[in-house]
């Protein structure tokens, strides 16, 4: 299955959004820790009740060369990760786990569809997660993540009808 052929082709049934969230770790006994209030449930985007939401891709890195990312890794527990949910329902992930960024990713396709029936809904998100310092991240304080998503808003009603009809028996619709 392919993107061009579950979404329209019209240009004004389809917004494309970009939404791009920067996380901070303070450094503190030799580790990073993302694990901080203004990492959790970030507001990424505004919902529409009326579309359904595609996220198709997500790009991850950090401040930090990716081999003393990979370096830094400690436990698996720890490993850093994402979560996306709704503002009213902060419970509910889009995906089925967090997403582990042990390793820096580039346009990583996702296909997760979601919409809300909800006025005034608000997609967030949260990066949790603490890694260890290795020589090449000394003098990075605070260190730096980033998460980039690819989200499509489908408006086209017509499609939206026809797809909630076939296909809409997902987990994330709400």
């Amino acid at each position: 299955m392919s993107i061009i052929e579950r979404i329209p082709t019209n240009s004004g049934g389809v917004r494309v959004r970009y939404p791009v969230k920067r996380f901070f770790a303070p450094f503190v006994a030799g580790q990073y820790d993302f694990n901080q209030p203004a990492n959790v449930n970030v507001p990424l985007m505004e919902l529409q009740s009326n579309s359904i939401y595609l996220i198709e891709r997500y790009s991850f890195f950090a401040q930090a060369a990716e081999s003393d990312w990979l370096e830094s890794m400690g436990a698996e527990a720890n490993f850093p990760n994402f979560v996306v949910n709704y503002l009213k329902d902060s419970a509910e992930s889009l995906f089925p786990n967090p997403v582990q960024c042990v390793n820096y990713q580039d346009n990583v396709e996702q296909l997760v569809f979601f919409r809300t029936t909800t006025v005034k809904e608000t997609l967030l998100i949260s990066f949790t997660g603490i890694v260890n310092q290795v020589a090449g991240m000394v003098g990075f304080d605070p260190l730096l993540a980033e998460v980039n998503l690819v989200i499509y808003q489908i408006t086209d009603e017509k499609w939206n009808q026809n797809f909630i009809t076939q296909n809409f028996q997902l987990n994330s619709v709400r």
